[in-house]
């Protein structure tokens, strides 16, 4: 019994050490399983959002190449018909996330004045191409659909002129393909949430065909179609709400920086929770030659979706459950492994899956069938699923009966629960259970947008069939084998047949007989290289006129990449060879025109200076060896040989033109073999072939010799004209001197004179009726007139001398008052009124030049009063432009016009009965002309005289002083 006990024991002892190895075993497994199974989940939600991204950019790129056909199949595309077109396609409702589709012209700036008086006589009166600004190329946004406020904002936007959109607009006019921009703001953007933004462009083509070498395609190119997005709303309509446990960030470019940023899904803040390096992946996607960048990122609620761990329950349940539970739990664990990777994909995939009973019951739907419908799983076991999704109460291919068939696939109908019918694509199957068919499995795909898709397509047809029969050219198709399917109403019309009879290969009946077999020869080459072709023959009018018309035919391809056949048009071109003719003609009079301008026109050829064009005055400059074909070298001087070539070389490699401005040139006269010296303007310009490289060289000069000869005449007589002005100047500082010494040495002498005749008057004294007190009265007046005149000659040398008194800065009103206490007794006996208005109050000039200018514009005014009325003096002081102006006003006797030219001479006087010198007017104006002003005078006789005195502003300037030291008048 004892040992029995034991026995037990140790069993049991054993039995949970073995739980306890398998439960941790079991731990172990199950928790590497969990993150084998996040990782594999995480890979298909990786390939699930980038498939669903690459699906969407694909219908935008084919609506865009629908709308690019709208273009390619008219020269003329109007308003309308672009809304209509748009209009039907209902593009923000099928496919969300796209800002509008639109269409962008390429402008000349000639050309935009023109584009915007049209447009605004459309009825957009404030339309203007933006922005403003002189560029040698332009776009403007013309159409935009739909047209709404937001849109309006790019309305005339130059998309050419912004450097990211120009770089797309560039790739796919070259390689007529879609392309896409970087990352940019729309113009539609406004206000704080402002989106990144992506712009994708088609190219379209003058002539309805795609040039197919690069340099037709840059000169034909027409516009751009163009689709813009706001990043975030086209990515979130695009990936939606079914990945928001992994963080989706997409960057533009190949590298994950942030400033390149378009789209993420969870703000940063979260992306930090899950540092797994193998829930952390980046891959790149390409879409219209443009690549992004895209980081996926599992969160914690990705890791956790399942709450609570199932290995840390495995390792709880295993401690503390028997062998059997342990047993149990193990093999439900198996169990559950190995259905979980088919839940996994039963609850992810896209389609919805149904499990229908053999009564035609649901049993089993899948979260994306409940998404499809609508209906939970308990709604469709009530009832039999034909019920529920039929239009009609009829099995239909949903009858239970079918359940034992092999598997097949349908298409039908199926109504909603809140509704709406949906197209639907359908594929069955049955299962067995024990050898016994027990029901079967339904897959069900939403086909909407495939209809959809299918009808725009068949709806376009049409309208490219209207469109081509408006058109302006005649426009064909063929098969593979080069057999017409269709020629539009422009053909029949011109040529007079029926659809019928241009069917197969009859439409080459009215190709005339001798080009006939040129064009099949074109033809057939073109269609075995798959190529474009261009062919130009003579096509039967229906009046039975043979007419120049030229073909482009361009080739067609299924999406497949099969080829299908060409798609062409035809324009009568007889016309446009009636006026190649008339502009040759007028070209060859051009030219004989410009073979005769008198000055050298020649063009030479880089690679072995021969000349290609040689007018006849670069012929006769050189006696006739200047010819077309012959060297230049064999008509230029030997010792310029040298120069020219190293000119032509530099031209060749840097691209530059050379510029040459009276250039000597030697030239030797046949006759007398004498060398003389002809002056040229020369220009160099490169001439550039297609490959962009200098080929030839135009040289066009103009002769100057007459002018450098008389430029050289005009500098030999003014270097004659300054020594002449120098000696000048030399000769009247002689005199000044002379008159500064003469007046100096003269004082001694006239003093010496003035003490004898003081000395003799006092021995007449008292004898004043005397011969001799008279005569020697006037020998003292005469005495002071000279020495008076003596000190005036000394004052005028001082002022020719003294050009750089020290300047101070000087109040006008404390000069002028001085001046009044020296003049006040001739104030008082002419009973003057002085009145004064100082706008600027001082400015910086030397004092006694100041106050000599005062002194003397005022005693004049005071002086040459007029009787018969009351004296009265103006004093201003004003700024004007760069001076300082002074203004002394009277309103005494005036100056005859004639008389105030000679004013400021030396020793004039106008007015006898006033003592005076006659020269104080001329050293005012010497001692203002001296330091840079000048002096004007205004007066009429009767009226007044009004000096006016301007004061150079870097000599003289205003500086403030206290008002204190201001009088009032």
């Amino acid at each position: 019994m004892l040992f029995s006990r034991f026995k037990d024991y140790y069993l049991a002892l054993g039995s949970s050490l073995l739980v306890l190895g398998m439960t941790l075993y079991a731990f172990w497994v199950s928790r590497a399983n969990d993150k084998a199974e996040d990782i594999q989940l995480f890979e298909i939600r990786k390939v699930q959002i980038k498939g669903t991204l690459e699906r969407r950019m694909g219908y935008y790129l084919q609506i865009l190449k629908g709308v690019n056909g709208l273009f390619m199949g008219s020269d003329t595309v109007t308003r309308r018909d672009f809304q209509n077109y748009l209009r039907s396609l209902q593009v923000r409702k099928n496919y969300p996330g796209v800002q509008g589709i639109g269409y962008a012209v390429m402008l000349t700036p000639e050309q935009v004045p023109a584009l915007e008086s049209r447009i605004r006589a459309e009825g957009y009166p404030n339309f203007q191409v933006n922005p403003v600004g002189p560029r040698t190329e332009y776009s403007s946004i013309i159409f935009l659909e739909p047209l709404d406020l937001q849109n309006r904002r790019a309305f005339g936007y130059d998309m050419f002129n912004d450097l990211t959109r120009r770089e797309a607009m560039e790739a796919a006019r070259d390689f007529n393909l879609p392309a896409m921009t970087g990352k940019v703001q729309l113009v539609q953007e406004s206000g704080n949430k402002v989106q990144p933004g992506i712009l994708i462009y088609m190219p379209v083509y003058y002539g309805g065909t795609v040039p197919t070498d690069l340099e037709g395609r840059r000169s034909r190119l027409r516009g751009f179609v163009y689709a813009p997005f706001r990043a975030t709303d086209l990515f979130s309509n695009t990936i939606g709400d079914d990945f928001k446990d992994i963080s989706i960030s997409i960057y533009d470019g190949k590298e994950a920086k942030e400033d390149a940023l378009l789209y993420r899904n969870i703000a940063e803040a979260d992306q930090v929770e899950n540092t797994d390096s193998v829930f952390y992946a980046t891959d790149v996607m390409r879409v219209a030659g443009r690549t992004w960048t895209m980081r996926y990122k599992a969160t914690r609620a990705f890791t956790e979706a399942s709450g609570i761990d199932q290995h840390d329950l495995i390792l709880l349940g295993g401690s503390i459950i028997s062998l059997l539970i342990f047993f149990v739990i193990w093999s439900l664990q198996r169990y559950l492994r190995s259905n979980q990777l088919t839940e996994l994909i039963t609850k992810n995939t896209t389609a919805g899956l149904f499990m229908l009973d053999d009564r035609g019951y649901c049993t089993f739907q899948n979260p994306a069938a409940e998404l499809l419908l609508g209906y939970s799983l308990e709604e469709l076991r009530s009832r039999p699923m034909y019920e529920l999704v039929h239009l009609k109460q009829e099995p239909g291919n949903l009858s239970p009966e079918l359940v034992s068939q092999k598997a097949f696939r349908f298409e039908d109908t199926f109504i909603c629960k809140d509704g709406n019918s949906i197209p639907v694509a359908c594929s069955t199957r049955y299962v067995k259970q024990s050898g016994q068919v027990v029901g079967h499995i339904l897959e069900v795909r939403d086909v909407t947008e495939e209809k959809r898709a299918q009808q725009a397509l068949l709806e376009s047809e049409a309208r490219f069939r209207n469109m081509a029969d408006s058109a302006p050219v005649m426009i064909w198709t063929t098969d593979q084998n080069g057999h017409c399917q269709y020629v539009n109403r422009q053909w029949l019309k011109f040529t007079g047949s029926t659809l019928e009879g241009n069917m197969g290969k009859q439409w080459l009946e009215f190709i005339h007989p001798e080009d006939s077999p040129n064009v099949t020869k074109i033809y057939n080459k073109a269609r075995k290289a798959e190529a474009e072709f261009r062919v130009e023959y003579r096509l039967c009018r229906h009046d039975g006129e043979y007419r120049g018309v030229v073909t482009t035919g361009t080739p067609r391809f299924s999406a497949e990449g099969a080829f299908m056949g060409y798609i062409g048009s035809a324009i009568d071109i007889s016309d446009r060879i009636k006026m190649e003719r008339k502009l040759k003609q007028s070209a060859e009079t051009l030219q004989q025109i410009f073979m005769q301008v008198p000055a050298i026109v020649g063009l030479v050829k880089v690679k072995d200076l021969t000349y290609t064009l040689v007018n006849s005055f670069l012929s006769n400059l050189y006696d006739g060896k200047a010819q077309v074909g012959k060297s230049v070298l064999e008509s230029l001087p030997e010792e310029r040989h040298q120069n020219f070539k190293e000119t032509i070389k530099r031209i060749e490699e840097t691209g530059e033109p050379y510029i040459g401005m009276e250039v000597p040139i030697p030239f030797t006269d046949s006759a007398t073999g004498e060398k003389y010296v002809r002056y040229f303007n020369i220009v160099y310009e490169p001439i550039r072939n297609g490959k962009n490289v200098v080929e030839s060289v135009l040289t066009f000069a103009v002769e100057v010799t007459e002018q450098v000869k008389s430029r050289e005449q005009l500098s030999a007589f003014n270097d004659e004209l300054n020594q002449k002005n120098q000696e000048l100047l030399r000769i009247n500082n002689d005199l000044d001197n002379f008159v500064y010494t003469a007046s100096h040495d003269l004082r001694s002498p006239l003093a010496n004179l003035e003490g004898l005749t003081t000395a003799l008057l006092e021995t007449v004294e008292g004898k004043e009726d005397s011969e001799e007190y008279f005569l020697l009265h006037m020998v003292t007046s005469s005495i002071a007139k000279l020495k008076g005149t003596i000190h005036d000659l000394t004052e005028i040398t001082k002022v020719q001398k003294d050009f750089d008194s020290q300047a101070e800065v000087l109040s006008f009103a404390e000069v002028l008052a001085g001046v009044e206490e020296d003049i006040a007794p001739l104030i008082q006996e002419a009973g003057a009124k002085l009145e004064t208005s100082f706008e600027v109050k001082s400015l910086r000039f030397a004092r006694k030049n100041l106050r000599s200018i005062l002194y003397n514009l005022v005693s004049n005014a005071v002086k040459y009063r007029d009787p018969e009325r009351k004296s009265k003096v103006t004093i201003k002081t004003q700024r004007q432009d760069e001076y300082v102006v002074l203004t002394v006003a009277d309103n005494g006797l005036g100056i005859r016009e004639d008389q105030q030219e000679k004013l400021f001479t030396m020793f004039r006087r106008f007015h006898s009965h006033v003592e005076g010198t006659g020269i104080g007017l001329y050293i005012v104006k010497r001692i203002i002309e001296n330091n840079g002003g000048r002096i004007a005078v205004a007066s009429e006789p009767g009226q007044g005289t009004t000096f006016t005195v301007f004061f150079k502003e870097d000599v003289a300037f205003a500086a403030p002083i206290p008002a204190t030291t201001e009088k009032d008048r």
